[in-house]
């Protein structure tokens, strides 16, 4: 059995819709279209929750556990494009895609639980609450001002200064010089844009520089100045 799907008490419905930010400000009467149609699941690690291209009737609010968004190339790889992990409204923008499709897969990376919230309900809630939209649309330009600056980058970086730039923003996230990946070796190539061979040899170079410590999937950051001189071509004023 791969995931369980029942009804939840409204009240415990509200408070696990509360904890996403998107509805923190929407009052308890605009929630209500929501609560009503909403169905909670739990899934065990490595269910596909969603496939690429299949209809969007619903999104996963997540309570306990994490979801990856991912595709997969034309050669077979794995890309991951987003991982989401408790009070995060997953492929909340497929709603509002034209061709009501899920852009990506939606797969669990751990057990865990969602509120699998309807999109009828979320467009419903969307006209009765203007302040929601307006998150939303600030959020979406957000994510799109994040893609440009992400294609700028990889198309005008080397192999070596996204690495770099990928650990230092793991340090930021994960608030520690020992940092835990949480993607494959081959996701983490894909995603950088480089062939796992370059990201194995530049890790190993690195660890014997003694620039950085490697323990399977956890990497101890002992440089800190030399991968921050690698990234800043990376940062931006704003």
């Amino acid at each position: 059995m791969t995931f369980v799907t029942k009804p939840l008490p409204p009240e415990q419905s509200l408070e696990i819709l509360r904890s996403c930010p998107l509805f923190k400000a929407a009052k308890e009467d605009d929630l209500a279209v929501l609560l009503k149609t909403c169905s909670y699941r739990e899934f065990a690690a490595e269910t596909l929750i969603s496939r690429e291209g299949e209809e969007v009737k619903v999104c996963p609010l997540i309570i306990t556990g994490q979801i990856d968004v991912l595709r997969h190339t034309w050669s077979g790889e794995e890309k991951v494009f987003g991982m989401f992990t408790p009070g995060d409204l997953v492929a909340i923008a497929a709603v509002f895609m034209p061709h009501n499709r899920f852009p990506m897969s939606l797969r669990a990376h751990t057990g865990g639980s969602a509120l699998m919230l309807e999109k009828q309900a979320i467009l419903s809630l969307c006209h009765a609450c203007p302040a929601i939209m307006v998150q939303l649309l600030s959020k979406f330009s957000l994510q799109l001002y994040e893609n440009i600056n992400h294609i700028d980058w990889l198309t005008s970086s080397t192999a070596e200064q996204r690495l770099a730039a990928y650990l230092l923003d793991l340090k930021r996230r994960q608030q520690s010089d020992d940092i835990m990946l949480p993607l494959s070796r081959g996701q983490l190539a894909t995603k950088l844009g480089i062939r796992y061979e370059t990201l194995s040899r530049l890790l190993s170079g690195w660890r014997h520089k003694a620039l950085i410590d490697i323990d399977k999937d956890r990497i101890h950051i002992i440089d800190i100045s030399y991968l921050t001189a690698l990234a800043i071509p990376a940062q931006r004023p704003f």
